[in-house]
């Protein structure tokens, strides 16, 4: 029993644990991170490790001495903004099952949250139904301004065919156009219904689901005016700022 108590207690020395997150995370809705585990002894290697945050649990069945693995792992916030990270507890049954030796650790990290996602439509009233000009996309298209006249392709729609200029050259020629993109919209928050936190996860529902619909979206709130633009990184904006509403 003193053997074994000796070596599971050694077999948690000197592991190092970062945390690192996959997924954006949502208030209260499971998200991902990922645990990168490393073992800074010299000659040891570490047996049966698993690592805990919360509820969320991973195992690292052997991690061999000055290596680093990495897992993922299910993590679950409730509370908008910058969060401090849980706990974390590393613990081992090693090497006979027969005692469990645990110890935690402290990292100081925050993780940003933002609104937990409810379901919403567009207020019928207020900036969030005016749409403002259609954006011209760098991509081809036919609904956009004249780019050039070019030779007609296979590929081509027969409504892109310039007839004019095709009749005096005695052959198919084509306009090239650009691609207009979806209506961009401005939220405003005023505009939605309910409590502070029901607002803001209506903001966030419609946020994401209008600019994966390659939709150009903005944000007004009281003191703050966000341009409608597109984007992963926009999205990411509007979204840290719903998150950051009433906290700093």
């Amino acid at each position: 029993m003193a053997i074994s108590g000796l070596l599971g207690q050694q077999n948690l020395q000197r592991l190092a644990v970062k945390v690192i997150p996959l997924d954006d995370l949502f208030a209260n809705l499971s998200g991902r991170v990922e645990l990168e585990l490393e073992n800074r002894r010299r000659w040891l290697p570490a047996f049966l490790i698993s690592v805990e945050i919360g509820s969320g649990a991973t195992l690292f069945p052997l991690l061999p001495s000055r290596h680093c693995q990495r897992q993922p792992l299910s993590l679950t916030l409730s509370e908008r903004g910058y969060q401090p990270l849980p706990e974390i507890w590393v613990r081992s049954c090693f090497p006979i099952n027969f005692f469990v030796r645990s110890r935690c650790i402290f990292i100081e990290q925050q993780l940003l949250v933002f609104p937990k996602p409810l379901a919403a439509e567009l207020p019928s009233g207020g900036t969030a139904s005016q749409q403002s000009r259609r954006r011209e996309m760098p991509q081809p298209g036919i609904d956009g301004e004249l780019r050039s006249v070019d030779s007609y392709r296979p590929s081509d729609p027969l409504k892109s065919i310039h007839w004019k200029l095709s009749a005096r050259q005695n052959e198919y020629i084509v306009k090239r156009q650009t691609r207009l993109g979806a209506p961009s919209l401005l939220l405003n928050l005023e505009d939605f219904t309910g409590p502070l936190e029901q607002r803001l996860g209506q903001c966030a529902f419609l946020i994401n689901r209008l600019i994966s619909q390659q939709q150009a979206v903005g944000l007004q709130m009281t003191d703050l005016l966000i341009p409608p633009a597109g984007g992963r990184n926009q999205r990411l904006k509007l979204l840290t700022e719903l998150a950051l509403y009433g906290r700093r």
